[in-house]
């Protein structure tokens, strides 16, 4: 099987990284500094479940040098998605499957609507892992999991085979049965615990430690639930529940990646998170004003240009 991954950040160089130690064929799609530093020096992951230097990565200058793929780790930032998705069209056999593993709960309509819906799985990753440098990725815990399924729940050889990689690279993984729900339980945590900590500019310690920011952030997660249930997602009654105890579980000094994205001035995924639950919540007729409040704070930010 022939494996690409679009965009080597944090999520994509993890998982990539441990792909391609098992042995198997990966292209890895970067641009900019971190294309010089992978084809200079490799890429190099250093992890408390093992450090990976792959010494001599395939990244190609052209796509077209990779030729059609079986997998596709897609796993850019949200506002990229629809130009990275137009890159990879040239990679796609017939059966090739592209994964999105990415934030938010739109990307896999989004990429049906641009690839065709027979390419298109459904993916969750649950890793807390970033750029440090280019060519250099930390993954900052001992926790790092997928989870992915076909829309709809049938069972296939792809993931069979996408199922069987993992295993062989030690990836601790799950084949879903409704990855939709999953996709969806991710985001009822992620967008609140995103948007609470730009909000206070701190990590999560800094939230659930202090009991009017702790109630924020479980009013942002109902919010979420509630919109995702409106939308037709069978979420559970103590889902928001489960994510403020996942989110408050976490060591106190850990920052999501859109905190991280705001201390350095560069754009937010804020209109695919707690812009998306607003969005939604009006079409849906399901009130967020926590979310909204949020949102509106932030929206200054959006693209980027300094914390304050």
């Amino acid at each position: 099987m022939k494996y690409a991954v679009m965009g080597v950040g944090g999520i994509g160089g993890y998982f990539g990284a441990r792909l391609a130690a098992d042995g198997n064929e990966v292209a890895f799609i970067a641009r900019g500094a971190q294309a010089e530093a992978l084809r200079r020096d490799g890429l190099r992951v250093v992890s408390p479940l093992g450090d990976v230097h792959i010494a001599d990565p395939d990244v190609p200058a052209d796509l077209a040098d990779i030729g059609r793929a079986d997998f596709i780790l897609f796993c850019v930032k949200l506002w990229d998605l629809d130009a990275a998705a137009a890159q990879i069209k040239p990679l796609l056999a017939q059966d090739t499957a592209v994964i999105p593993f990415q934030n938010g709960v739109s990307a896999c309509d989004r990429l049906s609507e641009i690839l065709g819906p027979r390419h298109v799985l459904g993916g969750v990753a649950k890793v807390s892992a970033a750029i440090e440098r280019p060519g250099l990725i930390r993954h900052n815990n001992k926790y790092a999991s997928l989870v992915f399924g076909e829309l709809g729940g049938a069972k296939t050889w792809r993931l069979e085979c996408l199922a069987a990689a993992c295993t062989g690279a030690g990836i601790d993984h799950k084949v879903a049965d409704h990855i939709e729900r999953d996709i969806w339980e991710k985001f009822v945590l992620l967008a609140p615990f995103a948007g609470a900590c730009c909000f206070h500019r701190a990590p999560i310690g800094e939230i659930a430690g202090k009991p009017e920011r702790r109630a924020q952030l479980a009013a942002m997660m109902a919010e979420a639930a509630e919109v995702g249930r409106a939308k037709g997602i069978a979420l559970d009654e103590g889902l928001a529940q489960r994510a403020l105890s996942q989110a408050t579980a976490m060591g106190a000094g850990v920052k999501p990646s859109m905190l991280v994205d705001l201390e350095a001035g560069r754009r937010l995924e804020l209109d695919w998170l707690n812009g998306e639950v607003v969005r939604l919540g009006k079409e849906l007729g399901v009130p967020t004003p926590v979310n909204a409040e949020v949102y509106e704070a932030l929206k200054p930010f959006a693209m980027g240009g300094g914390a304050n």
